[in-house]
């Protein structure tokens, strides 16, 4: 049985409290930012509430911290790849959209994936629709799919999540 997800207002205060936090860390603690800041505090956490509602599925620390390396190596890793093709003119190139049925369910551990991917240099998401992510990137001959579901494994972990075959139609 799975726990049920948080309440929204319980959602919101954490959400606005890690915003306050980092409000605080950019204003340098000014207090006359504060003023602003608590309403662009209540605007971006009701909108992160509407837009990502409280979910079963809770990162869970030490997955997420290995994540974390995993997501930072890979960006170090894909960033020099891209540089190189900048450099290097003469590499080859076939931009493209690959799509693919995902194992992750519905919620947070999708939308951390397609995050992820879109913050790697050489990847964009363009969309997650009924379990399918659609994503560009600057190669399709290089091993994306491998590459995504890696990643998509590094989520499942971070999540406490085992991951069943992926449905679709391939």
């Amino acid at each position: 049985m799975q726990p049920a997800p948080a309440s929204p207002i319980a959602t919101f205060a954490i959400r606005a409290a890690i915003l306050a936090g980092v409000w605080w860390m950019l204003t340098l603690g000014d207090p006359s930012s504060w003023a602003f800041g608590v309403i662009v505090i209540t605007l971006a956490a009701g909108l992160s509430v509407s837009l990502f509602p409280p979910s079963v599925h809770r990162l869970r620390p030490v997955g997420f911290a290995r994540f974390l390396a995993y997501f930072l190596g890979h960006s170090v890793i894909a960033g020099v790849d891209v540089a190189k093709r900048l450099l290097t003119p003469s590499l080859p190139l076939k931009p493209g959209l690959i799509s693919l049925p995902l194992r992750l369910p519905e919620g947070g551990p999708c939308w951390l994936l397609a995050n992820a991917l879109s913050l790697m240099p050489g990847t964009l998401s363009v969309r997650v629709v009924n379990g399918r992510l659609t994503v560009h990137c600057l190669d399709t001959s290089d091993s994306i799919e491998e590459d995504i579901r890696e990643a998509e494994v590094q989520v499942a972990r971070a999540f406490g999540i085992t991951l069943e075959q992926a449905g679709g139609d391939g």
